[in-house]
C-alpha cells in the first residue's frame, strides 16, 4: 500500500518534469485534492506543534501517544504533527533474542492477581544512596507503588504490601527475586498469613519479571536520569509526581 506522502511525492516528480498537476493525478488516478493537501495547517496547527515541541523537551523518552493522552488530543493528529515536525524518537538497537522460552506460571490472568516487586537504586547529589521498592500489577502494568527511602529491611516490604492490600485487596501471587527482603522469615511469615503466594524467578533470570524490568527501564530513562536529587525529601517528592503521572497516563 502507498502511503499518501509517497503519492504526493510521485505526482512531484512528473510535475518537475514539465507535466501539469491535472496530468500527473490523472496519470497516477488520483484526486487533485492529493496534490493540494497540506500536511501541515499553520493556522490550526501552530499553537498544538508549540505544545508538543514542550511536551517533548520536557519528557524527551515520551512517544507521540502518551503525549497524546497528556495533551488530551487525538492519537492520529498527533501523530500527523509528530512525524511532520520529524520528532519522532530514535529506534533502539533490537535485543539478541534467547533461544527457547521460559514457562512463567503463575501467570497474571486478571487485574489483582499477580504483583512484581523489586529494588531500584540511586543517589543524591551528594552521593548518598536512595534505594526505591517498586510494586506493578502485571496484569494492568499498573505501578502500584514506588517507595523512597536511604534503606530498606523486610520491615519496610511489610509494610508497603499491607498499605496496597488495603487498597487494591490482595493478590494471588507477588512475584519477586531472591533478595534477602524477599526472602525474609518475617516476609516468608506475613505472606503466608495472608494467604499470598510468593512467587520467586530463578536466580540468574531477570527476564522472568519482564514487565516490572521494563518499568525500571522507563524509570531510569524517564526520571532518575533526569533529575538532579539534592535530598531525600526532593526525591520522594519528585518520583511521587512521576509515579501518579504515569498512573494516570496507564503506562
Amino acid at each position: 500500500m502507498v502511503s499518501p506522502e509517497a503519492r504526493r511525492a510521485a505526482l512531484q516528480i512528473l510535475i518537475n518534469k514539465g507535466l501539469s498537476q491535472r496530468a500527473a493525478c490523472r496519470a497516477f488516478g488520483l484526486s487533485r485534492r492529493v496534490a493540494c493537501y497540506q500536511l501541515l495547517q499553520p493556522e490550526k496547527d501552530r499553537q498544538l506543534a508549540q505544545v508538543l515541541r514542550e511536551s517533548s523537551g520536557r519528557y524527551p523518552r515520551f512517544g507521540y501517544r502518551r503525549i497524546a493522552v497528556m495533551c488530551g488530543q487525538s492519537v492520529d493528529r498527533v501523530w500527523r504533527l509528530w512525524h511532520a515536525l520529524k520528532m519522532a524518537l530514535p529506534r533502539r538497537r533490537p535485543r539478541r533474542r534467547r533461544s527457547g522460552s521460559d514457562i512463567r506460571l503463575p501467570g497474571a490472568t486478571q487485574p489483582n492477581s499477580v504483583w512484581s516487586y523489586d529494588f531500584v537504586e540511586d543517589r543524591t547529589a551528594s552521593g548518598s544512596k536512595l534505594r526505591l521498592l517498586t510494586v506493578l500489577d502485571e496484569h494492568t502494568r499498573e505501578s502500584l507503588a514506588i517507595e523512597v527511602g536511604r534503606y530498606m529491611r523486610a520491615q519496610d516490604v511489610i509494610l508497603t504490601l499491607s498499605r496496597l492490600m488495603r487498597l487494591y485487596g490482595k493478590p494471588q501471587y507477588i512475584r519477586s527475586d531472591n533478595g534477602a527482603e524477599f526472602t525474609a522469615t518475617a516476609v516468608m511469615k506475613w505472606l503466608r498469613d495472608a494467604n499470598v503466594g510468593p512467587a520467586f524467578i530463578e536466580p540468574g533470570k531477570p527476564w522472568q519479571n519482564g514487565f516490572l524490568e521494563s518499568f525500571h527501564d522507563k524509570l531510569r530513562s524517564e526520571c532518575l536520569n533526569r533529575e538532579w536529587f539534592l535530598s531525600l525529601r526532593e526525591a520522594r517528592v519528585l518520583i511521587d509526581l512521576i509515579g501518579v503521572q504515569a498512573a494516570r497516563l496507564g503506562c
